[in-house]
């Protein structure tokens, strides 16, 4: 198998009302080895501390910051509005809340097969260090797995400080099975943009917590014939913690669960649909 080419990246940040968290996203983004990269901040209705904590990153990074009003929890449409407004030829979708450790661009690159997408593990923090890292600005992007298990052995609500070197699920690996992250939680997706395109994008549809837009594009990209890869122990994110963002329940069947029952590649309400809004 070839080495790979991604080409341009461009990773896309939705947030929604933690200004704090996205300065700490954006400062060590702002750290990550290797090439040059865009990213976008696709954010789903927060007011003006948000706007300024954009601003005031302008010019260390190649930055956009897309809005779309807040009408409650709507971050597939987000997702798929930063999508249309990126410049990348390769797409890193990263939740807002997920810090990128100082190499993971660099295992994102290394991995970023033709025919693959790309998910990877987290650590979860405990509340305690999660707002000093907010706060205080930790920087827990830089610790070594060493610095990790003496600095914070009692911080981390999910194991994941060393991943098992057994674990040797990468793409570049002939005969491997596919990845699945931990409690099937994509809070990072790489994918070639005309992979992302073919499948039409998140599915705006996607309004709730439970909805799973994450495990819905998971989804339809494998149906599509793509297979999911793991970039690698360096991909590892560190997952802040954070009470639930409160939406009304919905009593439907999540809309990852009726594409399982489905057979459908495209987002019913996608990437075209909203060029589509856009554009009227």
């Amino acid at each position: 198998m070839s080495a790979p080419d991604p080409g341009s990246i461009t990773v896309v940040i939705p947030t929604y009302e933690w200004p704090a968290a996205l300065e700490v996203m954006l400062r060590a983004l702002s750290e990550q080895k290797g090439s040059p990269f865009e990213v976008v901040v696709a954010d789903d209705g927060s007011g003006e501390d948000t706007a300024r904590v954009v601003e005031r990153w302008r010019g260390r990074l190649d930055l956009q910051h897309v809005w779309q009003p807040d009408e409650g929890f709507r971050k597939a449409r987000i997702l798929d509005l930063g999508a249309l407004q990126a410049r990348g030829d390769y797409l890193v979708f990263l939740d807002g809340d997920c810090i990128p450790r100082r190499d993971f661009m660099n295992a994102v690159r290394r991995a970023a097969f033709a025919g693959w997408f790309l998910s990877t593990k987290r650590i979860d923090l405990r509340e305690p260090l999660s707002k000093r890292v907010v706060e205080e600005h930790l920087p827990v992007w830089r610790w070594s797995a060493a610095q990790w298990l003496v600095r914070a052995p009692r911080n981390v609500g999910r194991p994941g400080l060393i991943v098992p070197a057994r674990d040797r699920r990468r793409p570049w690996r002939e005969g491997q099975p596919d990845f699945t992250p931990p409690a099937a939680a994509y809070c990072f997706v790489g994918v070639f943009r005309e992979d992302f395109e073919r499948v039409n994008g998140y599915d705006a549809r996607s309004e709730g917590y439970n909805d799973g837009e994450d495990q819905d594009l998971a989804i339809r990209l494998r149906r599509s014939g793509l297979r999911c890869g793991w970039p690698g122990p360096l991909s590892t994110l560190v997952h802040l913690w954070h009470p639930h963002r409160k939406v009304p329940g919905d009593p439907s069947v999540p809309l990852f669960r009726q594409t399982e029952a489905g057979s459908h590649v495209e987002a019913v309400v996608g990437l075209r649909e909203l060029a589509r809004q856009a554009s009227a």
